[in-house]
Order: structure tokens, then C-alpha cells, then sequence
């Protein structure tokens, strides 16, 4: 079981499971502050594309990370935080 906090400091206790790439995945988009790509986030981990894929899917799933396209290449999609409470964060990650 994860705490979550939202965007007013209120902690939740949530059945959040997730797997170990999915959590640094969202660590990274938390850390970078900005959009990152599949390849990019291939780039900072170390992790195969496909297991970020899996990862993407996983926080998406829990509208953790929203999917936007790149307007720079169309061919690739940009992943970042949602912004439904601000921020949702992982205390025990």
C-alpha cells in the first residue's frame, strides 16, 4: 500500500502496484519537470524500451502520466505528470 499526497497536503492510502520501472519512471518525469520522450527516458535509465513502455502504461493506467503528442515530431508521443492535484507523489517509493 502507497501514501499518496495531493495537491492540498491530505495523505491517501491507496492499492497502488506498480512496478519497480514504473516508479522510477515517475521519479524522473517528478525530477526532470518537463515532457520526455520513450527515448529519452531510455536515455536516463536503465531500462529497455520496452520495459518503459510497460512502466508508461502501468502510471497511465492510474493517471499518473498523461500522454501528449510531439508537436516537434508527430512520430513520438511526450510523457509527463498529470496535473489533476497538482502533484501526486509517492512518499514510500
Amino acid at each position: 500500500m502507497s501514501h499518496i499526497v495531493t495537491g492540498d497536503n491530505t495523505a491517501i492510502k491507496a492499492k497502488i502496484r506498480i512496478s519497480p520501472s514504473a516508479k522510477a519512471i515517475f521519479q524522473l518525469l517528478d525530477e526532470k519537470k518537463s515532457p520526455l520522450s520513450v527515448k529519452d527516458i531510455v536515455k536516463e535509465l536503465p531500462y529497455s524500451e520496452r520495459t518503459i513502455q510497460y512502466g508508461l502504461r502501468q502510471l497511465r493506467k492510474y493517471h499518473l502520466v498523461e500522454k501528449r503528442p510531439n508537436l516537434q515530431d508527430l512520430r513520438e508521443s511526450l510523457y509527463l505528470i498529470t496535473s489533476q492535484s497538482v502533484f501526486l507523489r509517492f512518499i514510500n517509493l
